[in-house]
């Protein structure tokens, strides 16, 4: 997007309300997230929220309910790192919740990037079906979702790379529109599902430096399969069949 045409959209929005930002569309700027996300009580109009974690200076501690009433967002990003970050550094997350993680999440999001994400698990009840892009680099799930039967018919992008705590990733029958898997770093995954063939879409699959890694499908009849990355997985014996599709193959 060119510079002044986001430029005359950011002001399209403040001028929904130039005094409180609960009572805007989209939210960008710091002091308006923080002041939402410390008190935020009535905030059903905000439909994106958007913060640069680089820009805050001190540790916010985020209440185990504080989504609770922001039921039309559709996109949260809290996000500060860039793809060398992980695991090679260990940065500290500024964002704080507390010991039993969050309680709500908006079952409207679609798209979900949360940098450093401190908790083992996503809210029990949050139902990912509207999901289109998740991107969550050195979280400390353990696992993603809480059982095997969740339908995520929309998800295109899934990317926890450097989640070192990962243990098992999600069965793949109810995610057959995914195009990107990327596990790079997840230390303690010890399997990828048989069910991955369901996805017929998907080009890319990395789980380079998965150094737990020992089940992997021996044949992948992806036909839409360009990029496979193999990188330091040493408990990976064989390596699977692959498509004439595939373009890039690292091991």
């Amino acid at each position: 997007m060119h510079d002044l045409i986001q430029l005359m959209c950011k002001d399209i929005v403040l001028d929904e309300d130039r005094l409180d930002p609960r009572k805007r569309s989209r939210l960008w700027r710091r002091n308006d997230i923080l002041q939402v996300l410390n008190k935020p009580k009535r905030v059903e109009r905000v439909e994106a929220l958007s913060l640069d974690m680089s820009q805050v200076s001190r540790i916010i501690q985020l209440c185990p309910k504080v989504f609770e009433e922001m039921d039309n967002l559709r996109l949260l990003r809290f996000y500060c790192l860039d793809d060398n970050d992980i695991p090679t550094k260990n940065p500290i997350s500024k964002l704080h919740l507390p010991q039993q993680g969050l309680e709500y999440l908006p079952n409207t999001l679609r798209l979900l990037q949360w940098d450093l994400y401190s908790s083992p698990s996503l809210p029990l009840n949050f139902c990912p079906e509207n999901m289109v892009y998740l991107k969550m680099p050195g979280s400390n799930l353990t696992q993603l979702w809480g059982g095997d039967n969740v339908h995520l018919v929309n998800l295109k992008v899934c990317d926890l790379w450097g989640s070192k705590e990962l243990i098992k990733i999600m069965d793949f029958s109810g995610v057959p529109n995914l195009e990107e898997l990327n596990l790079e770093g997840c230390w303690s995954l010890v399997e990828i599902p048989s069910s991955i063939q369901l996805c017929r879409k998907l080009t890319k699959i990395n789980v380079s430096e998965c150094i737990n890694l020992c089940g992997f499908p021996s044949d992948l009849r992806l036909t839409s399969l360009e990029e496979v990355d193999l990188y330091e997985c040493p408990r990976i014996r064989e390596l699977p069949k692959l498509p004439s599709t595939v373009k890039t193959l690292s091991i």
